[in-house]
């Protein structure tokens, strides 16, 4: 097409007005011959030419209706997990994010010229309660594609950006159900604890032949939740305190929350000496109970292990004391006397030294943290955050976020943050760092092919409920790990409140190299996307008209003119984002690529037994 050529589609079909006229003469024409008995040669020939002039302008007749029907609403599309199935066979080693076309400059002129209109005279009747400008997808004549990118693709994880309602945990259906379809680790962290995208993933689950692999997690649902510790993975103690410690929102600052992780660390690093694993159980108990018992423990402990003689010191120094207090200082006595000279412990001294610490300035600098550990730990959130092994009447299944990745299950874990939102941010936050524990530990010691055969895919809805340092890292360092996120949220603002400040919002921002944007409410977010689509060029034509008279009333001149113009604008305009239709949406991928697409709400398989058949085939190629 010439750089010349200027198409304006929203003006009245004049086309279609010549092709009228020519018809009503080859009707007048054809009257005429058959009432007259005038010879019918010249009738025939006006006739051709006139059936000749009307085809030629039928193409661009039926174009600009086509135009104008494509802004005409559409109709939800309802996608059968057995047809998503069909869809990844058709397109291996593609992430199918919905259907739609590639948004290009010739998109923007459209919407361009429309914008510059009163769109209500040119718009078909919108159906009642139909939620925003179903023209924005109608606008192009591409036909509707499979839209997404390559699966290894995904380890640059991805930001999904809408306001409620507009479709963000339907896209999570999709991509979860693929994930699971992949026979790959999925851990789903949801706030809101939608029901329908739980039984989307498990039923995905049993589709891939191991409805065992689906683990559930609800606070408000204990007896039918598994089990699992937050604290069970790390390589050093201070990463349990920090993860623990950075659930604080102490009004004193920072002293306070340095003084906590010191506390927290002590006690980890003395119970650890004893052999014990420390859950948030065991940390409440020893903190808000006093530390004597804990002293008894480990020194005793460490006392065996490294002097021959413990056992008789032991009984020496407890035998005058009548209490754990009484006891707990003398075994001090006996461990700074005769263990110190021999083989001092530098995990244990932090330990005796708190608990020599004056007790009401203690109880001063843990203020904030008890009840941290309080709500972790209080009622039926006791025994699914904190399991007890040894508990024989407790047969509700017992896992960490280490087992569910070795074994490729699928974790999802309702926070209930609608019920209790301190309590269910608390436990997003927690197992994020738990997470990025355990990323760590495969980013050391885990190989790297193996790696990118197994990848984790990390799904965090509502994020801005749950965001804390560990998620940046993740976003930062787990690719390396085969860590694949997908960030859910529905403003920037939610990000820059949760973290403090807009720097520590755009590290998690800067660190999602795609980008889906749903309808989006807040300017300020609408402007973050916009400003992540290039700009371009767009033409118009700019009439113009004039008249002068000099001295002479002879002399009179009056000019009328058009000129091709273009001007800079946005390729996808910032306000458009607030007009997306539900399940509508622009998706900015890595590169530079621009999509618009429609996602289709995941349903049932219509025939569950070749559903599965047909999942067996990804599943072995996975394997």
């Amino acid at each position: 097409m010439s750089e010349w050529a200027y198409e304006m589609p929203w003006r009245p079909n004049f086309e279609a007005f010549e092709v009228g006229g020519w018809v009503l003469g080859m009707a007048a024409t054809s009257a005429v011959h058959f009432y007259t008995s005038l010879p019918s040669q010249p009738f025939y020939l006006s006739m051709i030419v006139m059936g000749g002039f009307a085809l030629r302008r039928v193409p661009a007749a039926v174009h600009l209706y086509r135009v104008r029907q494509g802004l005409r609403a559409k109709d939800v599309v309802l996608m059968g997990q057995d047809e998503l199935i069909e869809q990844m066979l058709e397109n291996r080693g593609k992430l199918f994010l919905g259907t739609g076309f590639k948004w290009t400059q010739r998109e923007g002129q459209q919407v361009f010229e429309l914008l510059k209109r009163d769109i209500t005279k040119i718009m078909p009747k919108i159906p009642d309660g139909y939620m925003g400008s179903p023209w924005i997808h109608g606008i192009s004549l591409q036909p509707d594609r499979p839209i997404g990118f390559q699966e290894d693709l995904s380890s640059l994880h991805t930001l999904i950006v809408g306001t409620t309602g507009s479709g963000k945990t339907r896209l999570f259906d999709l991509l979860i159900s693929q994930a699971v379809l992949r026979n790959e680790a999925v851990i789903i962290l949801d706030p809101k604890g939608d029901k329908e995208m739980a039984e989307n993933a498990k039923r995905a689950c049993e589709l891939a032949g191991r409805p065992e692999r689906f683990k559930y997690f609800h606070p408000a649902f204990p007896e039918i939740s598994v089990r699992i510790s937050p604290t069970k993975n790390f390589g050093r103690a201070t990463e349990v305190a920090s993860r623990i410690a950075a659930l604080m929102k102490s009004e004193g600052g920072d002293p306070f929350q340095a003084f906590a992780q010191m506390a927290l660390n002590n006690v980890i690093q003395a119970l650890l000496l004893c052999g014990v694993l420390p859950t948030l159980v065991e940390l409440r108990r020893c903190l808000e109970g006093g530390l004597a018992p804990l002293v008894i423990r480990a020194i005793n402990a460490y006392g065996s292990k490294v002097h021959p003689l413990y056992e008789a010191l032991q009984r020496g120094a407890l035998a005058s004391a009548k209490n754990d207090e009484m006891k707990a200082k003398n075994l001090l006595k006996l461990y700074r006397e005769e263990i110190v000279p021999l083989q001092p412990s530098s995990d244990l001294e932090g330990l005796l030294s708190m608990f020599e610490h004056d007790k009401a300035h203690f109880g001063k600098m843990i203020a904030s943290l008890l009840p941290v550990l309080n709500m972790l730990t209080s009622g039926h959130m006791g025994p699914i955050l904190s399991p007890n092994m040894d508990d024989p009447e407790d047969e509700r299944e017992i896992t960490d976020s280490s087992k569910v990745i070795q074994g490729a299950e699928v974790l999802y874990m309702g926070l209930d943050s609608l019920s209790d939102s301190m309590v269910g941010s608390a436990i997003g936050s927690i197992f994020l760092a738990d997470l990025a524990a355990v990323a760590g530990q495969r980013y050391n010691f885990g190989d790297a092919e193996e790696l990118k055969r197994r990848p984790v895919n990390i799904f965090v809805d509502e994020a801005a409920e749950t965001v804390n340092d560990q998620l940046v890292q993740l976003l930062n360092k787990g690719r390396g790990a085969g860590m694949r996120l997908y960030v859910a949220t529905q403003t920037i603002a939610d990000f820059e409140a949760r973290m403090g400040s807009p720097a520590k919002a755009r590290q998690v921002l800067g660190n999602t190299n795609h980008t889906i944007a749903l309808r989006i409410t807040d300017q300020d977010t609408q402007q973050y996307i916009a400003d992540k689509i290039p700009k371009t060029y767009y033409k118009y034509v700019m009439r113009t008209q004039g008249n002068s008279t000099k001295d002479d009333p002879h002399m009179h001149s009056l000019n009328v003119g058009e000129r091709l113009m273009d001007e800079e604008g946005e390729l996808f305009p910032a306000q458009l984002f607030g007009q997306l239709p539900n399940l509508e949406f622009v998706a900015i991928l890595a590169g530079g690529q621009i999509e618009k697409g429609r996602i289709p709400v995941l349903t049932r398989p219509k025939v569950f037994d070749k559903a599965v058949e047909k999942a067996r085939l990804l599943v072995r190629e996975a394997a």
